[in-house]
């Protein structure tokens, strides 16, 4: 199932929905849950899916608050409820998915908005009894690192520690790689700053290999300036352009301006992505990105819910998804 940030009942416009995506036969959609402003509107992240069979997500906003943090569970028809509300201090407009903290109980996430710079937060979510959401650090939108705005954490494989990618500061102001430690008050990192070589403005999570580095898609930046995929090694903290988007506006074969997480394609070493322009309709494409044969394997996608389902959420839901030609070529 995935959230979409409009439509739905009973909102004029619509507050978002939440539907249920069945891919056996021709495929249908149902939709789950209508938010209506009192369970949050305009979610624009993945839903993250908890051990108790549910499902938490966030919206962008809460009537004119600073977004909300939901439970949603999929048995019945479907339910959503408003279990925490962010209220600026410990961060405004969170527009990323929650990310499991490790120790089993609770999710770290980022807002775009708010904390004591005004340039966003890291905050820890508890979702025990009514739920409630405590601020770890606040980002302070300059050269040291950073504001995020659409990407969630991904944990760097120390047990411990966790990476994310802001869309802006860093010392080009370009954006920038940062490390998250929640131990003791909590602390951010700067590991990379972004110059547009290997890309500029990512707005997508980290994606890790099993070569123990980490894959991911920049906006803008490389030859082109359409957006890149690029390779962070955090060992020592390098970036590597892999390869460009677009050569031209008018060339849309393999689409510009990628925005969301690379995703393991399940065949061992490749990933697929997907841009917001270009492709055959120049509506977007998806494209496979293949590191190359002396990568390690890429991890295979977790499995949620079984085969017959899907969860999830989208800014609009188009009635066709046209199939994407060509595959994106690899160049390094």
């Amino acid at each position: 199932m995935a959230p979409l940030n409009s439509g739905g009942a009973p909102f004029i416009g619509g507050g978002g929905t939440i539907f249920e995506f069945d891919p056996s036969g021709s495929g249908s959609i149902t939709t789950k849950v209508s938010f209506d402003g009192t369970n949050g509107d305009q979610p624009q992240a993945p839903l993250t899916p908890a051990g108790n069979g549910k499902f938490y997500g966030t919206t962008a906003r809460f009537a004119v608050g600073c977004g909300k943090i939901y439970e949603f569970d999929p048995t019945g028809s479907g339910s959503a409820t408003l279990k925490a509300e962010l209220n600026g201090a410990n961060g405004c407009y969170p527009s990323s998915a929650l990310t499991p903290s490790g120790n089993g109980t609770t999710f770290y996430g980022t807002a775009s908005g708010g904390g004591v710079n005004g340039n966003g937060t890291i905050f820890e979510f508890d979702p025990t009894g009514s739920g409630s959401i405590t601020r770890y650090v606040a980002f302070n939108g300059n050269k040291s690192n950073g504001s995020p705005n659409l990407a969630e954490l991904t944990p760097s494989g120390n047990g411990i520690t966790f990476y994310g990618t802001a869309q802006y500061g860093g010392a080009y102001d370009k954006g920038t790689i940062f490390e998250f430690d929640p131990r003791g008050s909590g602390s951010i990192n700067l590991k990379y700053s972004f110059d547009g070589t290997a890309g500029s403005f990512p707005t997508a999570a980290l994606t890790p290999a099993g070569n123990g580095k980490f894959y991911g898609a920049a906006e803008q930046g490389g030859a082109n300036n359409f957006g890149t995929i690029f390779e962070f090694d955090p060992s020592n903290g390098a970036v590597t352009l892999m390869a460009s988007f677009g050569y031209s506006i008018y060339d849309s074969g393999n689409g510009r301006w990628p925005h969301a997480a690379l995703i393991p394609s399940g065949n061992g070493h490749s990933f697929y992505g997907t841009t917001r322009v270009g492709g055959a309709t120049n509506t977007g494409a998806i494209f496979e990105f293949d590191p190359g044969t002396n990568s390690a394997p890429a991890p295979a996608p977790l499995p949620l819910l079984g085969a017959g389902a899907a969860f999830g959420w989208s800014r609009r839901l188009r009635r066709r998804i046209q199939p994407v030609r060509p595959v994106f070529p690899i160049g390094r």
